[in-house]
């Protein structure tokens, strides 16, 4: 199952988002155009505006100006967030290329960022919603929190399974859950089309970031584009971990939080991959992901079966399969 085929209802609104996006960052000054120009040809799966646009088509069949602004909206913050994450953390590579601070270094990095959440402040205020507002307003609070809370968590080591949650739900759900529930804001006045859409957003969003997770323990480089154990390295005690920590004995866990504590090795890394295996962390993560997405496919029970309702239920499905 591939994302093209997911998305399918939607495949030609993908294509007239793509001409759109790319305008919107276009700009008069060399630099910015330039780097601008570097943004849209390293950009991912396109993931958040594509449920944006998929969201309104379930609510309400035929998307207008107002669908492509959210979508735009939800882009661009979203790759604002990832420039600055960049930063950081002091990531070179992004998607296996080199990363704008790489290229340009910190301080237009970090600007270009800004300017790319300038840029999503325009394309709301374009929406013309007061609930459109604040739910991106909320959203983007929410992704900044949930960054600034694993920040000192990864400092301090002392994260359980709740805060875990609280930190990817805000740091990633945030704004799927946004573009999910922006999608029915921007088709339909109906207040129980929003709900169901804000709980699937929270739910697949969720799930999605467990998945991103297990990469960690279990991804290849080749595919996924990054190392394994780079979590670790960066101190991120993830879902895997944190219920294998709660598992064994209590010098084992210190052992493990130890080698965390200092630079982490590759011997280390291994060696905390397989105390996370032999304690069922993997496992019970999956099953974690599991469960959020039999929610999400719980909350799309609320809208009548469309090829967009489907696409979704494929989205979910994929999400628990993909390799990257």
């Amino acid at each position: 199952m591939t994302i093209k085929e997911i998305f399918e209802p939607i495949e030609d609104e993908i294509e007239v988002f793509k001409k759109k996006f790319k305008e919107r960052l276009t700009s008069n000054i060399k630099i910015v155009d330039t780097i601008a120009r570097y943004v849209v040809s390293s950009r991912g799966k396109n993931l958040r505006p594509m449920l944006v646009l998929m969201c309104s088509k379930m609510c309400g069949g035929k998307l207008d100006e107002k669908s492509y602004r959210a979508a735009i909206t939800i882009e661009l913050v979203h790759t604002a967030t990832l420039v600055h994450d960049d930063v950081v953390d002091g990531s070179d590579m992004r998607r296996g290329l080199p990363s704008i601070n790489a290229i340009w270094k910190n301080k237009m990095a970090v600007l270009m960022g800004d300017y790319l959440l300038a840029n999503a402040l325009i394309s709301i205020v374009d929406i013309k919603s007061f609930d459109a507002m604040m739910l991106l307003s909320e959203a983007t609070k929410r992704a900044s929190q949930g960054e600034l809370l694993q920040i000192d968590k990864s400092r301090k080591l002392d994260i359980d399974e709740t805060t875990y949650l609280q930190i990817i739900n805000d740091k990633t759900g945030a704004l799927i859950s946004a573009a999910c529930e922006l999608g029915a804001i921007t088709t339909t006045d109906a207040g129980a089309d929003r709900e169901a859409l804000r709980k699937f957003g929270d739910d697949i969003g969720i799930a999605f970031q467990i998945k991103d997770d297990l990469f960690d323990f279990e991804g290849e480089q080749s595919i996924i584009g990054k190392t394994k154990g780079r979590d670790l390295k960066e101190q991120k005690i993830t879902m895997p971990l944190i219920y294998a920590l709660k598992q064994a004995k209590p010098e084992e866990s210190k052992r493990i939080l130890k080698k965390i504590k200092k630079s982490v090795s590759r011997s280390d890394v291994n060696d905390i991959l397989s105390f996370t295996q032999h304690y069922g962390g993997l496992d019970y993560a999956k099953k974690r992901l599991q469960e959020y997405s039999d929610q999400a496919v719980a909350s799309l029970n609320h809208f009548n079966d469309s090829p967009a309702k489907e696409g979704l239920k494929k989205f979910i499905q994929y999400n628990m399969e993909r390799t990257k």
